[in-house]
């Protein structure tokens, strides 16, 4: 899924938790939802781009679903951003993160899906998982399948999924902006800059 998929979307679910509809609250779920591929996919690409190796060849970091997508990135940043008495941000951010982890782990079951159906030529793997329990699950993550930005952007595009995720993000975020908010429905922040 891309940037309107996971923001609409993931938006959409995170502000069905009451406490995560303050406006002030909402802009740490939109980075959350966002937060993980930011991380990832530059560092896969910029990593190929310095070294030249790509997939299982690169090492630890071998596909686009890595560090940035781990529950063990989410629980230090929680800590760390609750440390810092952030706690409303820290629980919007990970709320957000985890409607990113539920986003892509749809698509890797939509493409295996695909592949049992014999609508796809093409095994996606389960590398949201591989990266999501990272390392409880093995030293490594998942290996990225594609030989470049071009080929994942063309293979993503492809997807129904993605295409889907897309469009069903773009509503979200219109019917929300239409209503005058961004992706659900706005309370009043608590005094202390909560939601309440």
């Amino acid at each position: 899924m891309f940037i309107l998929g996971h923001v609409g979307i993931g938006t959409r679910l995170g502000t069905l938790i009451p406490r995560m509809r303050a406006a002030p609250t909402r802009v740490w779920i939109i980075v959350g939802t966002l937060l993980p591929d930011l991380i990832d996919k530059p560092l896969y690409y910029g990593l190929k781009l310095l070294t030249g190796n790509e997939g299982a060849d690169a090492g630890l970091i071998s596909c686009t679903r890595t560090v940035g997508h781990s529950a063990l990135f989410a629980l230090l940043l929680w800590l760390a951003l609750r440390a810092l008495g952030r706690r409303a941000q820290a629980l919007a951010l990970v709320v957000g993160i985890a409607t990113h982890w539920l986003l892509d782990l749809g698509g890797d079951v939509a493409g295996n899906l695909t592949y049992a159906l014999g609508i796809s030529g093409k095994r996606v793997g389960w590398s949201s998982l591989k990266a999501l329990l990272f390392p409880l699950v093995g030293g490594h993550f998942g290996v990225m399948p594609f030989h470049g930005a071009r080929a994942h952007l063309s293979s993503s595009l492809a997807q129904m999924y993605t295409v889907l995720g897309e469009v069903v993000g773009a509503v979200l975020l219109l019917t929300g902006r239409y209503k005058g908010h961004a992706a659900g429905p706005a309370e009043a922040p608590a005094p202390d800059g909560t939601a309440p």
